[in-house]
């Protein structure tokens, strides 16, 4: 739920509308009243009366103080007061035993009373877009706090009592500039998308570096993007090596350290210069290195024409992964072939241009102007001067430069203790710090990687890259052995006991999957045909259910993730490098993306109950990748029936349906038609489904479903949640397994938290999960003690034959499918699994029911 500031409306306030409301209420004894945007300068003190009241909505007003009286209601459990012009909170607000959400974003709040450590049920707190300088130790008491929401503040320092905060999923520090957090630590922010940070790590990071000696930071990332061919290499070695030479094409990324001197004071800064190779093949995992908190290079040259082209397509990729970060256009090989693009309209377009420098390697032309302009850009970059704790640089500039490609996360932990931090904590802290700057990658305790390593990213990258480029494998339409590797890599660095884990890293990115009944057999759809097969006459749009997106721009690797994620309806079906068709039941799906045009197609087959399923669990998937590049935002585009090349805005039938219009006017092949909305609409989703989507801030917080599985069933895992996927685009649900575990995070620690906070355990039962200490004896076992509590439910999804009606624990649940059949069993898996689905969904609407909490999204 993103909430931002409104404009204040100056208008009458509508008391008497008030009054209405508030006598309704009382006349029937309403647990609800809203007061909202009725522009009142005071709340009218009937509202005092009110004392049975659970909801109160007096947000949008222009109300200056929040009345006693409303403090003296003791049975709220919601209180919305925000974008109103108060400047503090009474201390009788401690009064609100039952409280459980306060949302006063959008205020002048100076301060916050000691009295909010009494509100000890509270479990979300929006205090967005006021002027807070500090917050009271007291709040370290609200131990149910799950969301705390202080974006945009003037905080200066924060309370240590915060740490006891045990339950905290979310933290937003953002725009507290004397903070000094970080980018990296604080994560994305409210609102954009994206996993938020752990709030453990943020605070832990921000006590550590205030409790010692700081540093600034002095050190960045400039990336240089672009074409192969563009002379990116010879761009680097002019600037930093002022030498020139001709270089072949970079395969893979190169890092190069970079020291230079910037601003007034003469800060001795370092950059870290990432130089990516151009290839087509490259650019499916250019989104996971291009990061804010970075200046970058956009290179062109004219030497095959297209560059206006060329340069929209690489700002809008910067614009998706790298924000608002500063970019200097490089017009290079400026004598061999001369060339410009069109300047103004380019920075119009894209505020975050700085200039634009003409460039000969060659002959050493704009070469001086160019690094005058890095020196200055990267002096006025926003978290260059980040405070760092002292005591850590040693440790990082040791990983920046060691020459081993690998380290086991216990000799890292030894390097660590050398060079003087001996706490594990703070050793883990600077690791994931390390990993967000792509100093050292660490992946320790993620599950799938079963080596435990901090990782240089040369070595990652360039492995990663030698696997995409090999010959073999694009004759072998992108299928590898582990066993083709050792004729891949440089055996050297790439010793045999690392495949493994490289593949595995792979897999993590989304860049490959195992291939079923194939042991240690993957496909790689980057490297799949790029021939279409002839399968555009099987899905005649008229005949389909059909649906678009339409991108800014389309990045190469979109569409291969995508069949990563959804391989499991691949199976029997044909895949190529833009394209896939997935088979659900008895609907085929062809989804196809046009990267010059910017659209992937979709169009849908089979009986009309279960293409609107399919669509779901299709877009469900885009929804999960979209969110990955958070300033991505394509536009979902509903094609008119019988009208071909004729669509309409799925956005704009929204809103002709939210504001009660059925039909609207449109110009089709030159003739003026009616559209009907609900027409359209119910051909792609069936009306309760976009009913969740308007219900907004009443419907309930996702459930947590904590899924406990056997690595052997893996793939099981994998079907299971691509059939719960329209669930949780629905927000009924969020899963989590441990494959989500982060870098630097302890497994075992981050397995207990999630298990702590579930609303849901699903144990997916076969007879290896259930030989399984960790898995049931341990993750089992203890949802088995909240499940006696009333604190969980436990839903067992039979997914192989086993004896597992023989385990009283487990015959004493309600498993599914409901005859307890596997689903491995079963003579059509694609029902099965619908049904298992079907179950859960109705498991999480009687939750829903039972809990007022889940009425408002978190």
């Amino acid at each position: 739920m993103s909430k931002q500031p409104r404009r204040r409306a100056q208008q009458t306030p509508n008391l008497a509308e008030a009054m209405a409301r508030i006598e309704e209420a009382r006349r029937k004894g309403a647990a609800i009243l809203q007061l909202h945007k009725l522009f009142l300068t005071e709340v009218p003190e009937s509202v005092g009366q009110l004392i049975w009241l659970q909801e109160l909505y007096l947000h949008e007003n222009r109300l200056r103080e929040l009345p006693e009286f409303v403090c003296k209601l003791t049975q709220l459990r919601e209180l919305y007061n925000d974008d109103n012009l108060m400047t503090k909170l009474p201390e009788s607000i401690g009064q609100l035993k039952n409280i459980q959400e306060l949302s006063f974003y959008g205020n002048r709040l100076t301060e916050v009373p000691e009295s909010i450590g009494r509100l000890t049920l509270l479990q979300r707190l929006y205090l967005t877009d006021n002027r807070l300088t500090e917050l009271p130790e007291s709040i370290g008491r609200l131990t149910q706090l799950r969301g705390l929401y202080l974006n945009n503040n003037k905080l200066t320092n924060l309370p240590e009592s915060l740490l006891n905060l045990k339950k905290l999923e979310r933290l937003y520090l953002h725009g507290n500039k004397a903070l000094g957090l970080p980018a990296e630590v604080l994560g994305p922010e409210w609102g954009e998308g994206g996993a938020p940070a752990n709030p453990k790590e943020i605070l832990e990071y921000y006590f550590r570096v205030r409790g010692g000696e700081r540093r600034p930071l002095n050190e960045a990332k400039l990336i240089l993007v672009g074409r192969g061919g563009v002379g990116k290499t010879s761009v680097v070695n002019r600037l930093i090596h002022k030498t020139f030479k001709d270089e072949k094409k970079t395969e893979g990324i190169k890092i190069t350290e970079w020291s230079l001197t910037v601003g007034r004071k003469k800060d001795k800064v370092r950059l870290n210069v990432w130089d990516f190779g151009g290839q087509e093949i490259m650019h499916a995992t250019h989104q996971f290195f291009l990061t804010e908190r970075s200046l970058y290079l956009l290179v062109l040259s004219g030497r095959e024409g297209g560059e206006d082209a060329d340069a929209e397509y690489w700002l809008k990729l910067i614009q998706s992964f790298g924000g608002d970060s500063p970019v200097i256009v490089v017009l290079n090989k400026i004598k061999e072939h001369p060339f410009d693009v069109n300047r103004s309209a380019l920075q119009q377009k894209y505020p975050f241009i700085r200039e634009f420098i003409k460039t000969d390697c060659k002959a050493g032309t704009g070469v001086t102007e160019l690094r005058r302009a890095v020196e200055r850009e990267t002096d006025r970059l926003e978290h260059l001067r980040d405070a760092f704790p002292a005591a850590w640089f040693s440790i990082k500039d040791k990983l920046a430069g060691m020459r081993k490609n690998y380290l086991s996360f216990d000799v890292y932990r030894k390097e660590c203790a050398k060079l003087g931090e001996e706490d594990p904590k703070a050793q883990e802290s600077l690791a994931f710090y390390l990993h967000s700057l792509g100093i050292a990658l660490n992946y320790k305790d993620d599950p799938r990687l079963k080596d435990t390593h901090v990782l240089n990213p040369h070595w990652v990258t360039n492995g990663i890259y030698k696997i995409l480029n090999a010959n073999r494998l694009e004759k072998q339409k992108g299928e590898i052995k582990l066993r083709d590797l050792p004729d891949i890599l440089d055996k050297r660095k790439y010793p045999k006991e690392m495949h493994g884990f490289l593949l595995e890293l792979m897999k993590k990115f989304e860049l490959c999957f195992d291939i079923p009944g194939k042991e240690t057999e993957y496909l790689i759809p980057e490297l799949l045909d790029k021939q279409e097969p002839p399968v555009a006459r099987e899905f005649k749009p008229e005949e389909c259910l059909n649906f678009e997106y339409q991108y800014p721009v389309l990045p190469e690797g979109l569409l291969p993730r995508f069949i990563v994620r959804t391989h499991v309806l691949s199976d029997d079906t044909r895949r190529w490098r833009t394209g896939v068709i997935l088979k659900l039941e008895d609907n085929l799906a062809l989804v196809k993306g046009d990267l010059q045009d910017r659209r992937v197609f979709i169009n849908i087959k089979g009986p009309v109950a279960g293409r609107r399923r399919l669509l779901s669990i299709i877009r469900a998937n885009f929804d999960r990748i979209h969110a990955d590049i958070r300033r991505l935002q394509p536009e979902e585009i509903v094609p008119l029936p019988g009208r071909p090349g004729s669509s309409v805005s799925y956005k704009d039938l929204l809103a002709w349906e939210q504001n009660g219009m059925k039909k609207f006017p449109m110009i089709v092949d030159g003739s003026v038609t009616e559209i009907d909305v609900d027409a359209l609409l119910n051909g792609v989703e069936v009306e309760a489904e976009r009913a969740h989507g308007r219900a907004g801030d009443e419907r309930g917080r996702a459930a947590r479903i904590f899924v406990s599985y056997s690595h052997k069933d893996e793939r099981l895992l994998n079907e299971l949640k691509t059939h719960l996927s329209p669930l949780r685009r629905l927000g009924l649900m969020e899963t989590w397994d441990d494959r989500e575990i982060e870098a630097g995070e302890d497994w075992r620690e981050k397995i207990n938290e999630n298990l702590e906070r579930a609303d849901v355990f699903i144990l997916l039962v076969s007879a290896s999960s259930i030989a399984s200490d960790y898995c049931f004896e341990k993750e089992f076992g203890r949802a088995l003690e909240r499940h006696a509590k009333n604190e969980l439910r436990i839903i067992p999804v039979i997914v192989r034959d086993s004896s597992w009606r023989k385990i009283p624990e487990l015959a004493g649940l309600q498993a599914v499918p409901k005859d307890g059949r596997a689903v491995m069993s079963s003579a059509n898996k694609d029902k099965t699994w619908r049904e298992v689905s079907e179950s859960i969904e109705k498991v999480l609407q009687g939750m829903s029911a039972a809990d007022p909490i889940r009425r408002r999204a978190c």
